[in-house]
C-alpha cells in the first residue's frame, strides 16, 4: 500500500467499489443554476492555527463552547475499506477529545481510553469512538446518539444504541487540565443511557422546540461489506430529554413517538439542516430540511428534499412534478452553513465540497454526470423560497487549490462547519443573513475526508482549517424619510434591492421588525407616535436563476 504523507493530512490508497450507482430517485437530475442573482459571494481560504496542533479527523461529533471547538469520535484514516478488518479498522477510531481555540491558536487533547482520569468503561469508550453518530448541541449539553464502530466486548462491529449527554464546560475543563492534576473524571461529565430507539448511524439529530428529531439513518451490525444493507429506519424518531441532578439523561417513554416509516425516507449520510420559516414580524418557526442522501433500493441517490416540521410532520414534494428540486449536485454529507434572509423570507443553505453526481466542467461550463459519485471541491447554494419551493445554484466558490504529488486534493466530505461565535443566530446554527451588511467571516470548516482524485485515488482525513467569508454584493438600502406629521415613512424604491424590511427601536439597543416583504413605498405608521422612535430600512434581492 502506498502512503503519501503531507501534513496536516494523510493520504492512503482507497478501496473502490468500482461500479456505478444504480437507479436514482428521479430519472431527471437538475443542473444547478449558474449565474443569476445571489446577493453575496462566498470566499474560502485556508488559515493556520499554528502553533496549535490539529487533529486529522472526519465524521466526528462536534460542538462549540465559549468560542472553542470540541471534537470527539470519528476516524483518523480515509475512506473505509469494504472487506475484513480493513472495513472500519478499529485502529483508526478516534478515542481522544480535542478542544481547539481558533482565536488564541491553542489546542488541548486527552484520551478517553488511556487517561488515568477517564473513569469510563471499555464499552463506553467504544461508543464514544464511533463513526457517523448523530449529535446536537443544546446549550451546555452535547447529545450524541448511536454511531457505528468496533465493540471490543463482542469482538465485532455494531451500531450503538447509546445516548450520551455530555456536560461541555466540565469536559472542556477536564481536557485542559494537565495529566495527573485533574479534579474530576471524564465520566463525571459524560452520562449515558441505552435504548434500541437510538440504535442508528448515518442519520442526523436536530431539535424543533423541545423535541429532538432523530432523522433517518440505518442500523448496521457486523463488519461492513459490499452489497449488504443495514435496516434503514425510514422515519424520524422523536423524543424529549431532560437531565436529572447528576446530569443523567431522562427520556420519558411517552415522548418516543416515531413517524410512520416511508420508503422515500430510506436515507443515510445526507445533509440535514436546521432552517426557519417566517410566521409573522419577528416570529419564526423552526424546521429541518433533509437534502439528498444515499441509497435508494436500487443503490442510487435520493434527489428530492424532505421537510420536517414540529409535531412529526414530514413531507416531500412530488418527485415527478416539474417544479420539484431533483438534486444531484453535492449529494453526500459535507460541511454546510444555514442562513435566513429576514427581508425576502428565504432560507440559504451553503454546501461546501463533498461528494457529487453532477460536477461542472470549468473549461466548457457544462455539467458532467458521474454515477460513481466523485469527490468535489465545488460548492453550491440551496434556497428554500418563502413559498416553500427549492432551487439549487452553483457557486464560483471552491476550496483553494492544494496538491499532493501534483494531484488536486478535494475537501468537504464529512467535515464540520463551526459558525463564528459572535454572529446573530435566529435559531440554533441558523445565521441572520440580514445582519451581514459588510464582508464577514461567518465560520470555519474543520476536518473531513480528503481525496486526490474524484474516484479511485488516495483518501485520508484532514486536519486543515478553512475560513469562510461572506461578501454582500447588493447596494445599501436607500435613506428613509419621515413625513412632517410623523405618520408615514418613504424611500426610493429601486435603490438597494427589490424587497424591504422596516425595523423600529426606542433605544437603538435592540430592534423589532415593523413590516416585512415590502415592495413599495410609502409605509403608513398611522397616528402620530406617542414616544420617540428610531427606524431603519433593510433591503435585499431574492435569489433568482
Amino acid at each position: 500500500m502506498k502512503t503519501n504523507r503531507l501534513p496536516p493530512f494523510t493520504l492512503a490508497l482507497a478501496v473502490s467499489v468500482g461500479t456505478a450507482l444504480g437507479q436514482h430517485q428521479t430519472t431527471a437530475l437538475d443542473e444547478p443554476h449558474v449565474g443569476g442573482t445571489i446577493p453575496y459571494t462566498v470566499d474560502i481560504q485556508e488559515i493556520s492555527l499554528a502553533p496549535a496542533a490539529q487533529p486529522s479527523l472526519h465524521s466526528v461529533a462536534a460542538a462549540e463552547w465559549n468560542g472553542e471547538w470540541v471534537l470527539l469520535a470519528g476516524r483518523t484514516n480515509g475512506l473505509h475499506g469494504m472487506t475484513g478488518m480493513n472495513a472500519f479498522d478499529p485502529l483508526y477510531e478516534n478515542r481522544e477529545v480535542w478542544v481547539i481555540n481558533p482565536a488564541t491558536h491553542q489546542s488541548w487533547h486527552k484520551s478517553l481510553e488511556t487517561s488515568a482520569a477517564s473513569g469510563l468503561s471499555q464499552d463506553q469508550v467504544d461508543s464514544l469512538s464511533c463513526v457517523n453518530s448523530q449529535f446536537h448541541q443544546d446549550g451546555e449539553t452535547l447529545v450524541i446518539v448511536g454511531g457505528y464502530g468496533y465493540k471490543r466486548s463482542v469482538a465485532d462491529h455494531r451500531t450503538y444504541d447509546t445516548l450520551s449527554a455530555i456536560d461541555l464546560p466540565g469536559l472542556v475543563g477536564w481536557v485542559k487540565q494537565a495529566a495527573g492534576t485533574e479534579t474530576s473524571l471524564a465520566s463525571d461529565h459524560i452520562k449515558q443511557t441505552a435504548d434500541a430507539y437510538f440504535q442508528v448511524t448515518g442519520g442526523s439529530l436536530e431539535k424543533i422546540g423541545d423535541e429532538y428529531q432523530l432523522v433517518f439513518g440505518q442500523n448496521y451490525n457486523g463488519r461492513y461489506r459490499p452489497n449488504f444493507n443495514g435496516v434503514y429506519t425510514r422515519q424520524v424518531r422523536r423524543f424529549t430529554m431532560t437531565l436529572d441532578a447528576s446530569g443523567q439523561p431522562v427520556i420519558p417513554a411517552g415522548s418516543k413517538v416515531p413517524t410512520g416509516p416511508a420508503d422515500a425516507y430510506r436515507r443515510r449520510d445526507l445533509n440535514v439542516v436546521p432552517i426557519v420559516e417566517r410566521v409573522g414580524p419577528g416570529l419564526f418557526e423552526e424546521k429541518v430540511v433533509a437534502l439528498s442522501g444515499v441509497f435508494t433500493p436500487d443503490n442510487g441517490v435520493w434527489t428530492v428534499p424532505v421537510l420536517i416540521e414540529a409535531g412529526g410532520v414530514v413531507s416531500m414534494d412530488d418527485p415527478l412534478a416539474p417544479a420539484s428540486l431533483q438534486q444531484a449536485f453535492q449529494i453526500y454529507h459535507c460541511a454546510k452553513a444555514s442562513l435566513f434572509d429576514r427581508v425576502t423570507g428565504e432560507s440559504h443553505i451553503l454546501l461546501f465540497g463533498g461528494i457529487t453526481v453532477l460536477e461542472r466542467d470549468l473549461a466548457t461550463g457544462t455539467f458532467i454526470r458521474d454515477d460513481q459519485a466523485p469527490f468535489t471541491n465545488q460548492c453550491s447554494l440551496v434556497v428554500r423560497r418563502a413559498d416553500g419551493s427549492f432551487t439549487q445554484h452553483w457557486l464560483p466558490t471552491r476550496f483553494p487549490l492544494i496538491t499532493s504529488n501534483d494531484l488536486e486534493i478535494r475537501f468537504g466530505a464529512n467535515a464540520e462547519f463551526f459558525p463564528a461565535e459572535n454572529l446573530k443566530q435566529i435559531a440554533r446554527k441558523v445565521l441572520d443573513l440580514s445582519e451581514l451588511d459588510e464582508p464577514t467571516v461567518i465560520g470555519h470548516i474543520h476536518g473531513g475526508l480528503v481525496a486526490d482524485a474524484g474516484n479511485g485515488g488516495n483518501t485520508g482525513s484532514s486536519g486543515r482549517v478553512f475560513q469562510v467569508t461572506l461578501v454582500p454584493t447588493a447596494a445599501s438600502a436607500p435613506p428613509l424619510r419621515i413625513s412632517e406629521d410623523a405618520t408615514e415613512l418613504s424611500w426610493d424604491v429601486g435603490v438597494g434591492g427589490d424587497v424591504f424590511l422596516l425595523e423600529d427601536s426606542g433605544t437603538l439597543e435592540s430592534w423589532d421588525e415593523l413590516a416585512t416583504g415590502l415592495t413599495s413605498s410609502p409605509f403608513t405608521l398611522g397616528s402620530p407616535l406617542a414616544r420617540r422612535h428610531f427606524f431603519r430600512l433593510r433591503s435585499s434581492t431574492p435569489v433568482s436563476p
